[in-house]
Order: structure tokens, then sequence, then C-alpha cells
């Protein structure tokens, strides 16, 4: 598993096997949270239980590592989840990639649930503009 904005400043672990890590985003800490099975410790309503945490909500993770990423790694285990990192040389570069990703995904999302598709940006008209050509050479006169 990979920590999402995870620097080694960041992470430290402890010796009994537990994972101290500093979220600021609500997003990244409900996509944590998923990902191992664990609670998060604070309500909706911004208020932080102050008690030792049950067993049901622990979290668990197979491995965790910081590392630079240029390659693709797959390894089957108890959790299963796909994290994508874009690299971009600006913020607004990033911004659009993960515009783009997120598009991507939710498209995939939704022909899931509907196969019907209608396709948009002249798709029609390229694909009519190629089967009239194709008919046109194989005609006379």
């Amino acid at each position: 598993m990979a920590l999402l904005g995870a620097s080694s400043k960041r992470v430290e672990k402890a010796k009994a096997n537990i994972i101290i890590r500093k979220m600021n985003s609500k997003f990244k800490l409900r996509m944590f949270c998923r990902t191992t099975g664990a609670i998060a410790l604070c309500s909706s309503k911004k208020q932080l239980k102050l008690s030792q945490p049950n067993a049901d909500e622990l979290g668990y993770a197979d491995s965790v590592s910081l590392e630079d990423i240029g390659g693709v790694r797959n390894e089957e285990g108890r959790n299963s989840v796909a994290i994508a990192v874009l690299r971009g040389s600006t913020d607004s570069i990033l911004d659009d990639l993960g515009r783009a990703v997120d598009d991507g995904v939710n498209t995939y999302k939704s022909m899931c649930r509907d196969s019907r598709i209608i396709p948009g940006a002249a798709a029609t008209e390229i694909e009519l503009a190629k089967r009239l050509k194709e008919f046109s050479l194989k005609e006379t006169g």
C-alpha cells in the first residue's frame, strides 16, 4: 500500500507495528480508512474520540512502503487498491491530469452501470466520413 502524499519525515513506525500518519485532507483520510479497514476516531462534527480504540476500529495493511515509482508492481493481498501517481512540472498540469483521470474513472463507473453510449466530439461524423470514403472507392462512376 502506498501512502498518498507521504514523505519519510511524516511517517513514523513504532516498535509495536503502529503507523502514525498526519493527514490534512478528509478525502485522503477516508481513502486510507477504506483501504485499511480502519475507522476514523472523529465524528462528522469534528469531535475527537478520546478513548482507547477497539479492535474493530483498527485497520490492517500487509505492507507499507515509501518508494519512487517508475514502473508497475502487482501483488495480491487482502487489500485491493489501485493508486495512480501523476507527475507534472507545474501544479496546473497536475490539476488537469487529475481532472482527466477523474473523468475517465467516472466514465468507466457510469458505463458499468449503463453500457449505452452516445459518441461525442464529432466521433459519429468521423466514422461516417471513413465509411463513405471506403464506399466511394468501391463504386464506379
